[in-house]
């Protein structure tokens, strides 16, 4: 295996002369790991990754990118990965630059850690370490707990100067449950870190731990599989996961680094192997939604059902659609937004240079991109982000013969709206989509099934008008809603819908301030012109981004009478009121996919067979 096949574009690249403070800009901008400097020809000259970014705590600084920038590793695209991953542990760094050969030293790319893995699940390797125990850090994870309470300066310090991968929150030190988490990507997005005037030894009230770190901890267990690890770090950009005892307190981590190791090395020596176990335990966290797996939702969700009657079987041939929009993975969100507006779909499928898919995006994707201010088609997006940042990477496949069923739990498994139907020789036939799916179940079986049994229930499906925009999306995602009701007490203001939202409240990239600017204008004398305006900028709340239709369904009304409004409104979700009145929730479309499921009773996932990882490839 060479690095040719791991190498992705830097998303961020200065010049050698620019100063530090715009290498920092362009990390948290970006979301980006590393900063390449050139001069300039395209010659390499060093590269600054988040710690060095946050090693001057001021504010300001008069130092360069270049004068804190690392020179290595370096690596070419006929490097080993092998030997490319022992360059980067042995600098206790895991991103390097991709030059074309040592003597022209031009820069052709950047490999990281996340990359590497990504490639990985897509290939189907599977590790030479089955579980956590055999690949977990666990020597310096004193050091790594802190409390909620300790000053950033001491979060600082292990971050930058004791080179952690991440800094753990603890509930206390005699009782360490993880309640929260730290890495240089929370330094970068909140600049907390920055507690030093410039020039001055004077420390400015650093902030506490609590006030930075990621809430709701994904954790992992001593029996928890690797590849359940990988597939979590990777489609949530984690970097570290906690592992816990039996009692929940911290005992070690996984980091990037050592599920790298378990593909390419193995267990590490001495560790002790134990019998996997198929979950992700998220800690319980009461202030805040907590990450959870896919799979460990649907464990929740999915109650077997008995089926009402026999429907006639509804196999993928039935709901095949030949043709999608398409675009290059080399095109910007900015493009695919305007394909959605001018096509008026939801979903574009994502080529590579061969005319291969490599994914789908959908208005749901595009949320990770852009921030959610302003009306999208009244502004423009100068920052480019490419769409390979936000598609939905190898979307779920299925045979002509499978059942509607089963397609419809692939879909929730992968958290995809778009399936891919392929035939025995792996030919692509076309694509199945979440709206074809629920309208085709509606039309069957919808008479028969009342809303009431279906809905999200109101602590899950309602939001007040006042809640920020940010809390709604997080809401969504973490319970894989594409509707919300937006409601106070009993009187309805309409549903945040995914295949809306993009297209009503968005702009900028995704590091931009979620916010709107209210301008007040004010006159000096009574009578007199209008000399003089107050700017105030607020957080944008869920009642911004509403349908403003106040439709709902009743409870006891049927799914096909609340799919039917879905399509007049085209939400993708309606508001609930009981037989008195009173908002109970919402139903959406994945409220119908999940009763599709539940009717079947299959709750399993079929995986296609994985090829390990050899000396040989």
């Amino acid at each position: 295996m060479m690095i040719s096949d791991y190498i992705r574009e830097p998303r961020a690249v200065i010049g050698k002369d620019e100063p530090l403070t715009k290498a920092r800009a362009l990390l948290r901008k970006h979301g980006e790991r590393i900063v390449v400097i050139v001069d300039e020809e395209g010659k390499f000259k060093g590269f600054l990754t988040r710690r060095e970014a946050a090693i001057v705590t001021s504010n300001k600084s008069s130092l360069r990118a270049l004068d804190l920038a690392r020179d290595y590793p370096i690596v070419t695209p006929e490097t080993p990965l092998e030997k490319a991953y022992d360059k980067m542990i042995s600098q206790n760094v895991w991103e390097a630059v991709v030059v074309d050969d040592s003597v022209s030293n031009n820069v052709i790319g950047v490999v990281t850690f996340r990359e590497i893995l990504e490639k990985f699940i897509e290939k189907g390797y599977r590790p030479k370490a089955v579980t956590v125990s055999e690949i977990m850090t666990k020597d310096c994870i004193r050091e790594m707990i802190v409390e909620p309470d300790t000053r950033v300066t001491k979060v600082w310090s292990g971050l930058v100067l004791k080179k952690h991968p991440a800094v753990i929150v603890v509930r206390s030190e005699k009782d360490p449950i993880p309640v929260g988490i730290i890495t240089a990507k929370d330094l970068m997005d909140s600049g907390r870190w920055r507690f030093r005037r410039e020039g001055g030894s004077e420390i400015v009230t650093p902030a506490r731990a609590k006030t930075l770190m990621t809430r709701g901890v994904v954790v992992a267990t001593l029996d928890t599989p690797i590849e359940y690890i990988v597939k979590t770090m990777v489609e949530n950009d984690f970097s570290v996961i906690p592992v816990i005892d039996d009692e929940g307190k911290v005992i070690g981590v996984v980091t990037q680094e050592d599920v790298v190791r378990a593909y390419i090395e193995g267990a590490k020596p001495g560790a002790v192997k134990v019998k996997p176990r198929i979950a992700v335990k998220p800690v319980p966290e009461i202030e805040r939604i907590t990450f959870v797996k896919a799979e460990s939702m649907l464990q929740q969700v999915l109650v077997r059902k008995e089926p009402l009657g026999a429907p006639p079987r509804i196999t993928a041939k039935e709901l095949v659609i030949p043709e999608l929009p398409a675009m290059s993975i080399n095109d910007t969100v900015e493009h695919a937004r305007k394909l959605m507006l001018r096509h008026r779909v939801n979903y574009i499928a994502v080529l590579d240079d061969s005319g291969k898919i490599v994914g789908i995006v959908t208005k749901w994707n595009m949320l990770k991109a852009i921030s959610l201010r302003g009306q999208i088609w009244r502004r423009r997006i100068y920052d480019r982000l490419f769409i390979d940042y936000v598609m939905t990477k190898n979307p779920p496949k299925v045979r002509p013969d499978e059942p509607l069923e089963n397609i419809a739990l692939k879909l929730l498994a992968n958290n995809s709206d778009v399936a891919l139907v392929e035939d025995e020789n792996r030919n692509l036939l076309g694509f199945i989509t979440k709206d074809i799916i629920v309208e085709k179940f509606v039309e069957q079986r919808g008479h028969k099934i009342l809303v009431e049994n279906v809905i999200t229930p109101a602590r899950i499906g309602i939001v007040h008008p006042h809640h920020s925009l940010a809390h709604v999306i997080s809401k969504m995602r973490t319970f894989q809603l594409d509707a919300i009701t937006v409601a106070d007490r009993d009187r309805i203001y309409g549903v945040v819908s995914a295949n809306r939202l993009p297209f009503v409240a968005y702009e900028d990239h995704i590091n931009a301030r979620k916010s709107r600017r209210l301008i007040w204008v004010r006159k000096l004398v009574k009578g007199s012109a209008k000399l003089g305006r107050y700017v105030k900028v607020l957080p944008l709340t869920a009642i911004d981004a509403a349908s403003k239709a106040e439709e709902y369904v009743a409870s006891n009304e049927t799914l096909i009478e609340a799919f039917r409004k879905m399509k007049e409104l085209n939400l993708d979700g309606i508001p609930v009121r009981d037989v008195d009145g009173k908002v109970i929730g919402v139903v959406s479309k994945n409220d119908i996919l999940r009763e599709i499921v539940r009717e079947a009773g299959a709750f399993k996932v079929e995986k296609p067979e994985r090829k390990k990882v050899t000396a040989a490839q």
